[in-house]
């Protein structure tokens, strides 16, 4: 009789070289349509696809009062970060800079605002090479490769950026879900990180959306673990339900600028 784990050991490696093998034309675009997250914000690309220092493509010319009104609001809070993310270390912790993230950041600029945040740069300093060698370990031991294709083949599939099976960015979703199963094995994959991971991966590169989830996750600043082995889904809900009330004012805030509505 073949043993379980040669069993689970071929599905691994089964669903991995789907992965490896990435999109091929003419196979199925949209998994099964019962479990979409269907969260509207998502459901396209924003409209700065490539988010950058720069306010270039803010444009009021053609819209109606109300838009060209919204629109040159975005400008003024678009180009008042840049001017903050230039010069990061004077801002760094000030009530402007805190004033300005409760309010949203904006999406031009959210990338580099939230590495900043985060302290991305100096975590992949002091862990070099370690991202890869956890995708590597993923690929041959992680208990949750099951669950976490069955999740990225769900995730916002009305944004264009995931449409694809087994496309680039599900390929992203993948690596970094299944590479941090095993980088926090106390936590490993819970439900719902799929969610977070994927809007980190709209404005992030991939190993920079692995630390970022690891900083959230695991680093008492931002205490997504909630203390407990809550899972991700829960902590979300934990975070935007009623529960606010117990949790420390500045960190409903972050995470509202982080994931403005």
């Amino acid at each position: 009789m073949v043993k379980l784990e040669t069993l689970l050991a071929l599905e691994r490696a089964e669903i991995v070289a789907k992965y490896e093998q990435g999109h091929q034309s003419g196979s199925p675009a949209d998994p099964d349509p019962w479990d979409d997250s269907d969260l509207s914000c998502y459901k396209v690309t924003y409209r700065w696809e490539q988010p950058g220092l720069s306010t270039q493509g803010l444009s009021i010319h053609g819209l109606s009062t109300h838009k060209a009104r919204q629109r040159a609001q975005d400008i003024r809070r678009a180009t008042k970060w840049v001017k903050m993310l230039r010069n990061w270390s004077k801002y760094w912790g000030s009530r402007k800079m805190r004033r300005r993230v409760y309010k949203g950041i904006p999406p031009q600029v959210r990338g580099q605002a939230w590495s900043l945040l985060l302290d991305l740069e100096k975590v992949k300093v002091e862990n070099q090479g370690k991202y890869q060698r956890m995708k590597e370990q993923a690929r041959l031991y992680s208990r949750d490769i099951k669950y976490i294709d069955m999740d990225v083949s769900r995730t916002f599939q009305n944004n264009i950026m995931f449409q694809e099976r087994y496309g680039i960015k599900q390929q992203a979703l993948f690596n970094v879900l299944t590479a941090y199963s095993v980088y926090n094995t106390e936590v490993g994959y819970c439900h719902g990180m799929n969610q977070i991971v994927a809007i980190l991966l709209m404005f992030l590169n991939e190993e920079d959306a692995f630390w970022a989830l690891a900083q959230l996750m695991d680093n008492k600043r931002h205490a997504m673990h909630v203390g407990t082995l809550l899972g991700a889904s829960q902590a979300s809900s934990f975070w935007s339900s009623r529960n606010f009330r117990d949790c420390r004012p500045i960190m409903i805030r972050f995470w509202r600028g982080l994931f403005p509505s």
